[in-house]
């Protein structure tokens, strides 16, 4: 079959106009929502780099968390154990937590449901951080700007380092250097993020990952791997939430500290930050 050189140039300026139109509609599926920057953009992260860490707690570190808060049971602390070493390679993640503001941006693209808490004058400032979202939500929001939820290893590692230390700070258990409760830090409720000086901050320049609001992470709530301890709670019911909040005594602001929320749970005290390959 000949084809003439006019009708040969129409087919290609076709199937150019079909190449593009293809295109575009692969790179907005597999997200849910509409990407709202650039992918490569790491502006208001952090670079956690790879190598080795020290994760969980020993029966030592219970034990002392213990007779440090008077707890009349260990049963809460031990799915933190075993301390042990782990691995990751080099990862981004946000400096501060997702504020109100940031969050209520996505919201307006996308349409979707207002957080919980917008309403409340306690809560919904624009630099305090955002509550009352879902898992899935703070995905989406993560996605939308091209990241992810961290991981609780990731997360772990970028409050307390590579020292076991139980603070992001240190291991003093001092309320002045978190939001949580009581009044000896200057706040009643939630804060601004970031309102904590250096002070607070983790070896690697994070903020309020001690207090403030319980923070999503990727994982469900499973025991980890050479724990010897049965919890009723593990598996694919609960996901991962850490660091503690407003709300929160001292020994449930330390890193290594599981909480655990249903996904689809809207609270004044859970929030999030992002986190992205390097």
């Amino acid at each position: 079959m000949s084809v003439t050189l006019q009708g040969w140039k129409k087919m290609r300026s076709e199937w150019t106009v079909l190449f593009w139109v293809l295109f575009f509609f692969l790179s907005q599926t597999g997200t849910g929502v509409a990407k709202g920057s650039d992918a490569t953009d790491v502006s208001g992260m952090v670079l956690i780099p790879e190598g080795v860490f020290t994760m969980g707690s020993s029966e030592e570190d219970i034990l002392w968390v213990a007779k440090e808060f008077f707890s009349e049971s260990l049963e809460w602390y031990r799915d933190e154990t075993p301390l042990r070493k782990v691995y990751l390679g080099t990862f981004y993640i946000d400096k501060y937590e997702v504020t109100n503001a940031e969050f209520m941006q996505f919201r307006d693209k996308v349409q979707g449901p207002e957080p919980k808490f917008m309403d409340d004058p306690k809560f919904n400032k624009p630099s305090q951080p955002v509550m009352g979202i879902t898992w899935q939500e703070a995905l989406d929001y993560c996605k939308w700007l091209g990241k992810r939820l961290p991981t609780e290893e990731e997360w772990e590692k970028a409050a307390r380092g590579t020292d076991a230390r139980y603070y992001p700070w240190g291991s003093d258990p001092n309320p002045a250097n978190a939001n949580v409760r009581g009044l000896e830090d200057g706040n009643y409720y939630t804060a601004p993020v970031g309102d904590y000086d250096e002070e607070g901050a983790s070896p690697f320049g994070v903020f309020d990952m001690a207090g403030n609001v319980w923070e999503w992470t990727m994982d469900w709530y499973q025991p980890y791997e050479g724990n010897q301890h049965e919890n009723d709670l593990y598996g694919t019911t609960l996901k991962v939430i850490k660091g503690g909040s407003w709300q929160s005594n001292m020994d449930l602001a330390r890193s290594p500290i599981r909480g655990k929320a249903i996904p689809d749970q809207r609270q004044n005290f859970t929030g999030f930050r992002c986190a992205r390959d390097s």
